[in-house]
């Protein structure tokens, strides 16, 4: 593995070290998992979502998408 420096001015890597904190890593290890998410594909990105519809009954979904509908066609009158 090769390391490099990467060089922030004061405000964000201020902004990235508060950050990391709250998330319990370093901001180098922050900063890498920002890299890294930014690598994930469409479907890696849906799949935590995707989940929780498998778990969903039917009816669910189809009133969670009845409400979505009705609230579009709210906004667009």
């Amino acid at each position: 593995m090769s390391v490099f420096t990467l060089a922030l001015d004061e405000k964000h890597y201020r902004a990235a070290e508060v950050k990391a904190r709250a998330l319990g890593k370093t901001p180098g290890e922050y900063l890498q998992s920002l890299i890294d998410a930014d690598n994930r594909t469409f479907d890696e990105i849906l799949a935590p979502a995707r989940k929780g519809f498998d778990k969903m009954p039917d009816a669910d979904i189809d009133d969670l998408r009845n409400r979505a509908r009705k609230a579009a066609r709210s906004r667009a009158k």
